[in-house]
Parts: C-alpha cells; structure tokens; sequence
C-alpha cells in the first residue's frame, strides 16, 4: 500500500482496497479519462476525503503516477532537541518540517541538513535514521501536476537551538513543540506531516 496526498486528500494505492470507507477508482478507469482529467475533479477541492486507486499493485501504481507527472524530490530534517521538542516551521498557513529540493548532485542526506539550516538557522544536526518519505501531488501551470517524495530524516541537536526563520522561503515562524505534538498543530499541518510525525511519536 502507498499513500499520496494531494488538497489534503489521500490517495491509497493499493491492489485489493479493504472494506473502508472511501470511493475506489480503477486503474482502467484512470487510464481512460487520464491522470490530468482525473486530478482535475472537483471532488478533490473536499478535502479530508480517502480514494482507494485499485487494479494493479501499489509500486506498479506509483511508477504510472510517477511517469506521468513531473517527479520532483526533495528531502527534510524531523529534528529532535535535547528536551524531547521537534522543530516546527510556519509556512502558508500550516504548520510544516523544514524541507527543500537538492542543488546540483547534493545527496538526499545532505540536502535534509542544508534546508534545516537555512531554513530555521540552527547548526550543529546529527542524522539519527531515515523515516519513511512522503509523497504529494501539486499543480502546477496550465493545468499539469507535479509528484513530490520527500525524503525524510530523524535528525538530533543538542539543547534548545535558538531559531532565525528563512523569510524569503515565506517562513513566518519557528518553534519547538513539546511531544506529544498537540492535536492543534498536528490539525493545521499537511497530512503528510501530521502522519509522518504521528509515526515517529509512535516509534518512541
């Protein structure tokens, strides 16, 4: 199974859909209408909505999303402080992780770092372990959509950082909250990051 997100929808891409709540589209059907056509919808400016895509196992489904959309990686830091807090940036709106794509042949590894630093302007990052990546779709001009992966990162740094947002990147703030995250946060962040911090919070 593999989960992409797209207008605070999920997507799951999955063979043999389980008896969930959730329409089901087929892979035949997809292919008919196209990946464009389909993500053009209206029924996906409801957000909070669960679509299982079935008919061919999930890797399979993930390289046609994959093939037709513009692929785009990038890779981010979940970093943890001394005190058990998790850096949170303040981007659009939402509550996110710092994140950003690679420049030139720069490594997944050292594009996480990078973007951490720039970012939130803190030093000092140890990567801990790889989390699981995340995927979304967003459109882009004339009416095409791009897939995202972002690569994600346990990172360590010792004692509580003090935090100089990236204001160009439209970062408006900057904190670390305390785990358990409050449902608060967690409910005015992507689902991406609210599912990807809810597993590490889990994981401990």
């Amino acid at each position: 199974m593999q989960k992409i997100f797209f207008n605070q929808n999920t997507l799951i891409l999955n063979n043999y859909p389980p008896d969930k709540t959730g329409e089901i589209i087929k892979f035949e059907e997809l292919q008919e209408i196209g990946l464009n056509t389909f993500l053009q919808n209206p029924i996906f400016k409801h957000t909070g909505k669960s679509y299982w895509v079935s008919g061919k196992d999930s890797k399979e489904l993930l390289s046609y999303f994959m093939n037709n959309l513009t692929y785009v990686p990038a890779a981010g830091g979940l970093v943890l402080n001394s005190y058990d807090e998790i850096l949170f940036i303040f981007r659009h709106n939402k509550w996110d992780l710092p994140k950003g794509k690679p420049e030139g042949r720069e490594s997944m590894e050292l594009t996480a770092i990078r973007e951490v630093e720039e970012e939130c302007g803190i030093s000092g990052l140890k990567i801990v372990a790889n989390l699981p990546s995340t995927w979304h779709i967003y459109s882009l001009k004339n009416d095409d959509y791009a897939i995202k992966r972002s690569f994600w990162y346990h990172m360590h740094v010792d004692g509580r950082k003090t935090l100089k947002v990236q204001t160009e990147e439209d970062i408006t703030d900057a904190q670390w909250v305390k785990m358990p995250v409050p449902e608060k946060i967690l409910d005015n962040a992507f689902l991406s990051i609210k599912e990807l911090v809810n597993y590490f919070q889990s994981q401990r």
